[in-house]
């Protein structure tokens, strides 16, 4: 019996980061995201992002369409040629030709972008603040999905706190928690007596725990069919009313029956986070606690946001290229130079 002869993996020699407009294009990449799209001619194409550790680009495949379009599926390797384009301002994958890859062709590091954060320093950073805790309800209710739910640490450690637009990264919903945690830490102090500082924690520990279910991560972010389906506030709420149940059934955990009132606003703090009812908030915030954590939430998330963008632009000069989310070119000050030099 022959012994299998083990396969070498594909070099990746071409970086999503690093193409440049007219660059011909021969090189492995992981599908993020595909679909079948039809242009004002009528005419079909297929719609992708491909993407590896350094970023993602998306890509076009004009010809062949039937013979592609039920392969070259999300989470799938292929190896591509085409070449680099420029369309509407940005850069474009135009293939001319694509192979699917098998897992044991490519190095899967290559195309997992890595966690930006230590994980586990984080996760002490954020034991800290739960050990500060003083309202005996508040921090068993901390302690019990932070601490003792081995499942759920795991999963805060690695997930990203969003598919796209922020924090979209292994570890950073963690990071996210951990940033605004602190900065709440500092707003009870400022504002004294007016803010619930334990209530803060919990609204920054708790206002986006259900994307550990929203969201699928192992490889490539997607929404699960549970996040398609209820989402993260509801998952967050739902997870609160378990915890509390199974606290209150463990003799001697609290010191009596959690209070409904605290329930009430641990669970308000949650469904009021977006701000606005159209934003997707239930509730627009009601306590001076859901309005900071709402603002300080949108904060973070929109300075991950910028300043990530900001890293990523290779426009020349001190500007950027048009952010189309926020529509406005962004200054570019020493830092984004000193590292958009290093990458070059």
């Amino acid at each position: 019996m022959s012994t299998p002869v083990p396969t070498t993996p594909r070099p990746k020699l071409q970086w999503i980061r690093d193409l440049k407009e007219k660059e011909a294009i021969t090189a492995p990449f992981l599908v993020k995201f595909s679909a079948v799209a039809v242009d004002k001619n009528g005419r079909s194409y297929m719609n992708l992002v491909l993407m590896d550790k350094s970023g993602e680009l998306e890509s076009r495949i004009w010809d062949d369409v039937p013979k592609y379009a039920g392969q070259v599926v999300r989470d799938a390797f292929v190896w591509i040629e085409g070449k680099c384009q420029a369309y509407q301002g940005r850069r474009q994958i135009v293939i001319n030709r694509l192979t699917l890859l098998r897992e044991d062709e490519v190095t899967v590091k290559d195309y997992v972008p890595e966690s930006k954060v230590d994980a586990d320093a984080l996760y002490e950073q954020l034991l800290g603040y739960i050990n500060s805790m003083s309202d005996p309800f508040y921090k068993a209710l901390a302690e019990s999905i932070l601490r003792d739910d081995a499942e759920i640490v795991d999963r805060v450690k690695r997930a990203p706190a969003a598919k796209s637009v922020h924090h979209a990264y292994k570890t950073g919903l963690l990071e996210h928690v951990v940033s605004i945690t602190g900065i709440l830490d500092h707003l009870s102090t400022h504002y004294g007596k007016y803010l619930d500082r334990d209530l803060l924690f919990l609204g920054g520990f708790l206002h986006d725990i259900g994307k550990i279910w929203e969201l699928s991560y192992d490889r490539v972010t997607d929404y699960t069919t549970e996040g398609k389906l209820i989402g993260h506030l509801v998952m967050g709420v739902e997870l609160v009313d378990r915890k509390i149940r199974a606290l209150e059934a463990q003799d001697g955990r609290l010191p009596g029956a959690f209070p409904e009132e605290k329930k009430l606003l641990v669970k308000h703090l949650i469904l009021a986070h977006h701000g606005e009812l159209e934003y997707g908030s239930p509730k627009r915030p009601k306590c001076l606690e859901a309005l900071v954590v709402h603002y300080i939430d949108d904060l973070d998330s929109k300075v991950n946001a910028i300043r990530t963008f900001i890293e990523a632009d290779q426009s020349p000069g001190r500007w950027t290229g048009l952010n189309r989310m926020y529509e406005r070119f962004f200054f570019k000050p020493d830092w984004a130079l000193e590292a958009l030099s290093e990458k070059q």
